[in-house]
C-alpha cells in the first residue's frame, strides 16, 4: 500500500515523511498551501467569467415597455419634415428648408429653398438635399450652406461621398445622364445612359471615395423584365476601360430599385426578390447572391448589416411578416415574425432594429429580441440611441424627449 504523504527525490526514490523528518514535513505543508491558493484563483476566475456570461445574457434579454422623460423640448415643425441624426446633432427637412440643430432646439444653421420632394443623402460631413422629379440639389456640411447644383433635367436620384463630390442621375422622356461635381458645383464627368440597351434608371450609388459610381436600369421588352447594374471606375483602374465602366450584370426577371456602397465601398444591390452583395475589387465580382422567398415589402441596412420585411406564410398557410437580418457575408444573424404592421424599418447607430409605424414602435436586437414596444398618443418619427444602453432620444410630434427605458 502507497504512503499517503511521500516525496519522490530528484533520482526517482520515494521518500516517506518519516524518512525527510522536519523538512518533508514543511514541504508538503507549503505545496499544499501553494496547490490551495492556484485552485482558489482558478475558481474565482472561473466565477468571474461565468458572472459575466450571466450578465450579458440578462442585458441582451431584458424587455421594456415603458419609459422615464429625462428631458423634453418643445418643437414647431412645419408639415412633412423628415428627421436625420446627424453627427450627434438633429437634421430637419421639409419641403421649404433644412434646419440642423442641438436636441435641445437650439440653431446651428438653417437653409431656405422650395423642393416639391426632397430626398437627403449623408456621407462624412457632408448632406446632400435634392429634388426628385425637380432640377436643383444643395450640397451642405455640419458647418452649414455650401453649393447649390442646377440640372438640366430632372433628377432621379443623387448621392455624395466623404469629399462633397456629388453623383446625380437623371432622366427626360427617351434620355438618360449621369452628372459627377465636385462640392463647388463644377461638373467633372458627365456621360448619356444607353438607355435602348440597358433600360430606363432606377437608382444610382457613389463611393465614399468618389472613385467608383453604380448604376441600376430596368429593360422591360416583350413583357419580360430585366435589370442592368453596371460599375464604373474613375481610378486609374478604370481610364482604359469604355466609359471607364469595368463591370455589368444582368439580372432576369429582376427589379433592383435600391443599391448602396456600404462598409468601405462594399457595393450592395436590392432587388424584389434577391439581395447581391458585391465585392470590393476592380470588377465589383459577386460576393453573395441571397435568394428571398415571399414578397419584400421592405429593406434596412448599414455598414455591417442587411435586412429585410418580407410577406410569408406560416406551417397554417396564413400571411405574415417575418424580419430576417444577415450579416454582409450572406450569414443570417436572426429571422424573427412580427406583429406591428412596419411602414418604415431602420438600423439606428447601436445596430438595433426600429419598426415603427405612426404611433407604434418596436426595438430589437441583432439577436432577435424585442427589447422595447410602446404605442404612443401622438406620432413618433424618430428614434436616437444614445451614450448609455436605457438612453433614447425620442423624436415625437411636437416635442422631442429623451428618455430612459424601463
Amino acid at each position: 500500500m502507497a504512503e499517503d504523504n511521500a516525496v519522490v527525490s530528484a533520482k526517482g526514490k520515494k521518500h516517506s515523511v518519516k524518512d525527510l523528518g522536519a523538512a518533508g514535513t514543511e514541504f508538503l505543508r507549503n505545496h499544499k498551501h501553494i496547490y490551495t491558493r492556484h485552485r482558489k484563483k482558478i475558481l474565482v476566475f472561473f466565477l468571474c467569467i461565468v458572472a459575466v456570461i450571466l450578465w450579458v445574457l440578462v442585458f441582451n434579454l431584458r424587455k421594456y415597455d415603458d419609459f422615464d422623460v429625462k428631458e423634453t423640448y418643445e418643437r414647431v415643425d412645419s408639415a412633412e419634415t423628415h428627421y436625420v441624426d446627424f453627427q450627434d446633432n438633429f437634421l430637419k427637412y421639409s419641403r421649404d428648408g433644412a434646419f440642423y440643430t442641438e436636441y435641445d432646439g437650439d440653431l446651428i444653421w438653417n437653409y431656405t429653398y422650395e423642393m416639391d420632394d426632397p430626398q437627403i443623402d449623408v456621407c462624412g460631413n457632408y448632406i446632400l438635399i435634392y429634388d426628385v422629379q425637380g432640377t436643383q440639389a444643395a450640397i451642405l456640411t455640419n458647418t452649414g450652406f455650401k453649393q447649390t447644383i442646377k440640372t438640366a433635367m430632372p433628377i432621379v436620384d443623387a448621392n455624395i461621398a466623404s469629399q462633397g463630390t456629388v453623383a446625380i442621375l437623371m432622366q427626360d422622356g427617351e434620355a438618360g445622364y449621369v452628372q459627377v461635381c465636385n462640392d463647388a458645383g463644377k461638373v467633372l464627368a458627365s456621360g448619356e445612359l444607353h438607355m435602348k440597351n440597358s433600360g430606363y434608371p432606377l437608382a444610382i450609388a457613389l463611393s465614399s471615395t468618389a472613385q467608383r459610381l453604380m448604376v441600376s436600369q430596368l429593360d422591360v421588352k416583350d413583357g419580360n423584365v430585366k435589370t442592368t447594374i453596371s460599375f464604373y471606375d474613375f481610378s486609374n483602374k478604370g481610364k482604359d476601360e469604355i466609359d471607364n465602366i469595368v463591370a455589368t450584370y444582368s439580372f432576369s426577371d429582376q427589379i433592383i430599385p435600391q443599391i448602396a456602397y456600404v462598409d468601405g465601398d462594399k457595393a450592395i444591390a436590392f432587388g424584389d426578390s434577391e439581395v447581391i452583395v458585391f465585392n470590393n475589387n476592380s470588377k465589383a465580382s459577386i460576393a453573395k447572391e441571397t435568394f428571398v422567398d415571399g414578397q419584400i415589402k421592405s429593406v434596412f441596412y448599414d455598414d455591417k448589416y442587411w435586412g429585410i420585411i418580407c410577406q410569408a406564410t406560416d406551417d397554417e398557410g396564413k400571411y405574415i411578416d417575418q424580419m430576417t437580418v444577415y450579416t454582409l457575408t450572406g450569414r443570417k444573424r436572426c429571422q424573427k415574425t412580427i406583429d406591428i404592421a412596419s411602414t418604415n424599418a431602420e438600423f439606428v447607430a447601436n445596430h438595433e432594429i426600429v419598426l415603427s409605424n405612426n404611433k407604434e414602435v418596436e426595438l430589437y436586437t441583432l439577436q432577435g429580441i424585442k427589447k422595447f414596444a410602446y404605442e404612443f398618443s401622438t406620432s413618433i418619427y424618430k428614434i436616437i440611441p444614445q451614450d448609455a444602453s436605457r438612453r433614447y432620444v425620442f423624436v415625437e410630434d411636437g416635442h422631442t424627449d429623451v428618455v430612459r427605458l424601463k
